[in-house]
């Protein structure tokens, strides 16, 4: 007689678990049937997908990136660096808003905002974006404020001059006057609700070239923020944004470049230490050309349609670009004392000034001079 207890054991074993899975399986179906009656067949098919959500959410988190790029755009290299995720593809973003906004305001590109009321000078009122008009209206505000220090009429001057082209020239007292006579803030015609801007004389032209970039440089920081970037720099030609502090939790530290240095690492002043605000320079360096051993600069005083020749170069710092850059080219129109004088009557707002003989000037609140 043949030993068949190993063959019939097994054979029992097969039963009982195909029975246990039997019994599983029936137990599944009731479960299942009774978590639809409870919460819907819909919260079952969310459930399911939350868990499959944060089982990928854990595979797709990306590493930070360590960013930087420049591109040369709005007359001057603007350089961004980004710390963050998909900090690449934010610079781009940022880049091509930047584009946009040059797009508008450039008297340089002939389908601008700025080009069309600049065309339509002497005729009927034009059409322009919403942000075109809101730096117009700043501008204009900012004229107000400082008797025309800043004056974004001022096109006639600087086209008479040449800053910009390869070829300036010094004007002659005649010329300067009759352009002078095209100038005037106070003539800017704005309709905020209609969204028009017209200038009622021909010939009178808009430069947004001390306020359009910080402008850019802010509304760029603003593109970085929505993708989700905790630290950037970004600096449009003096125009520095600083979004957050530097990767390691400081501040992010900025030197101010010495308008008679060697270079842009001969600084001057203290170094500032800057997390989401603003600075801004000015200075006599940017454009100019040496005519008889004299400095012509371009920015130009527009009382006397001259460069101005206080001062060297000024600094501010505010909590946005668009009126820190706006305000450091109205400091240095007024000259270091009645500069100073109306750096102190604004709240969060602070300046270096540094003159045509070196010397230099703080206003209260500027870091480093407390």
């Amino acid at each position: 007689m043949k030993w068949e207890y190993g063959k019939r054991h097994r054979r029992t074993t097969i039963l009982r678990k195909r029975l246990l899975l039997g019994i599983f399986l029936v137990l599944v179906v009731f479960l299942a049937g009774y978590a639809v009656m409870q919460f819907g067949q819909r919260d079952l098919t969310l459930a399911l997908q939350r868990s499959s959500l944060k089982s990928q959410d854990v595979k797709t988190v990306e590493a930070p990136q360590d960013s930087s790029r420049s591109e040369f755009l709005m007359d001057t290299f603007v350089s961004i660096r980004a710390v963050g995720p998909n900090a690449e593809q934010a610079i781009q973003a940022a880049f091509d808003e930047m584009r946009r906004i040059e797009s508008l305001m450039s008297r340089h590109i002939s389908t601008s905002d700025v080009s069309r009321i600049n065309l339509g000078a002497g005729g009927s009122p034009v059409k322009v974006t919403r942000e075109t008009f809101y730096v117009i209206e700043e501008a204009v505000r900012c004229a107000g404020l400082t008797n025309g220090a800043f004056d974004i009429t001022i096109g006639p001057l600087m086209d008479l001059w040449g800053f910009g082209t390869s070829n300036p020239v010094i004007p002659g007292a005649e010329e300067i006057e009759q352009a002078r006579s095209l100038v005037g803030w106070e003539l800017v015609e704005l309709d905020s609700e209609n969204m028009t801007v017209r200038l009622p004389i021909q010939g009178m032209s808009i430069d947004l070239g001390g306020i359009a970039k910080g402008y850019a440089a802010e509304q760029g920081a603003q593109v970085l923020k929505e993708y989700g970037i905790p630290h950037a720099l970004i600096d449009a030609g003096g125009n520095i944004v600083a979004a957050g502090p530097r990767p390691d939790g400081e501040p992010w530290r900025i030197g101010i470049r010495n308008p008679r240095g060697e270079g842009v690492d001969d600084t001057i002043g203290p170094m500032l230490h800057v997390v989401n605000e603003a600075v801004a320079t000015s200075g006599d360096y940017e454009r100019f050309f040496i005519h008889d051993g004299k400095r012509y600069h371009h920015i130009l005083h527009p009382g006397t349609g001259m460069p101005v020749e206080t001062v060297s170069s000024v600094t501010v710092m505010a909590k946005d670009s668009l009126h820190a850059d706006m305000l450091s080219t109205a400091v240095f129109v007024l000259g270091p004392d009645e500069g100073m004088e109306f750096v102190e009557t604004l709240d969060g707002v602070s300046a270096m000034i540094v003159d045509t003989d070196g010397n230099t000037l703080f206003s209260k609140g500027f870091p480093g001079m407390d």
